[in-house]
C-alpha cells in the first residue's frame, strides 16, 4: 500500500482523538478504573499510556523540527513506570492531561515545514521513519486504544482507510519480524494484501482482519495461521 499522505493520517488521527475523548468523557470516573480488554491493564492504564504516547510523539515532531535527536522514551522501563505512576492520577486530571496532550501534538505537527516534515526520526521500536509518519503512528494508537477501553467502539467503528492501513503494517511488521509463518490476506471486497503474495490466504472483514492480527480476536478464518504478540 502506498505511503498516506501526512493531511490525510491528521485528519484520521483527529477524527480517533474525537472518539477517544468522548468515551472518556461519557465515563463515569468509576468506570474508569475497571478492566480494559487489555491484560493486566485497566481503562486507567490505556488513558496514561495514551497520554504519554502523545508527550512522546510530541519528543518526534520537535526531533523533525530541530534535527536534534530527541527519543520518544529513555528506555521501555520507563515507559512502564511512566504508565503506572500517571494511572494512579485522579480521574479528573487523567481526562485533561490526555486532552491537553493531544492538542499540544496537534499543534507541534501543524508547526512543521514540508522540510521538517521529510526528516527522518526514529520510533520507539527502533524504525527510522520520515516524521510524516507521526499522525499515522498516533492516528493507529487512538483508534485501537478506542476499542481497548471496552466501552461501545469495535473495529466496525474505525473508518476504513484507516483499517485497511493499519491490516497493511501489522503484517508488514510481522513479516520483518519473522516470528510469524508468512500469510496474505483477502477483503470482503476481494482485495488481497500483499497483493502478490504466494503463501496462504486469510480471508474476512477488514474489522475481523485487524482485530487478529493485532491480537483482539479470534482469527477469521479456520486456516489462519497462530500469532505471536504484535507489539
Amino acid at each position: 500500500m502506498t505511503e498516506t499522505r501526512p493531511e490525510t493520517a491528521l485528519d484520521w488521527m483527529l477524527g480517533g482523538t474525537a472518539v477517544l475523548l468522548d468515551i472518556v468523557d461519557r465515563l463515569p470516573d468509576h468506570q474508569l478504573g475497571l478492566d480494559s480488554s487489555l491484560p493486566g491493564w485497566t481503562r486507567r492504564h490505556v488513558l496514561a499510556h495514551l497520554t504519554g504516547n502523545a508527550r512522546a510523539l510530541g519528543r518526534l515532531a520537535d526531533w523533525a523540527a530541530t534535527g536534534d535527536p530527541n527519543p520518544m522514551y529513555p528506555s521501555p522501563e520507563a515507559r512502564d513506570e511512566e504508565i503506572s505512576s500517571r494511572a494512579g492520577e485522579p480521574a479528573d486530571r487523567l481526562r485533561q492531561d490526555l486532552r491537553d496532550t493531544a492538542a499540544g501534538l496537534e499543534r507541534r505537527l501543524r508547526a512543521l515545514t514540508p522540510q521538517q516534515w521529510r526528516r527522518p526520526v526514529v520510533t520507539a521500536q527502533g524504525r527510522t521513519v520520515a516524521a510524516t509518519e507521526i499522525p499515522w503512528l498516533r492516528s493507529r494508537e487512538v483508534w485501537v486504544h478506542a476499542v481497548d477501553l471496552a466501552a461501545g467502539v469495535s473495529f466496525a467503528d474505525v473508518p476504513a482507510p484507516v483499517l485497511e492501513r493499519l491490516v497493511a503494517d501489522v503484517i508488514a511488521y510481522r513479516a520483518q519480524r519473522g516470528t510469524d509463518p508468512l500469510f496474505a490476506v483477502e477483503f470482503e471486497n476481494g482485495r488481497r494484501w500483499p497483493a502478490d503474495h504466494s503463501a496462504p490466504v486469510i480471508a474476512g472483514s477488514m474489522p475481523d482482519l485487524a482485530a487478529w492480527l493485532t491480537g483482539r480476536g479470534p482469527a477469521p478464518d479456520p486456516a489462519a495461521p497462530s500469532l505471536s504478540r504484535w507489539l
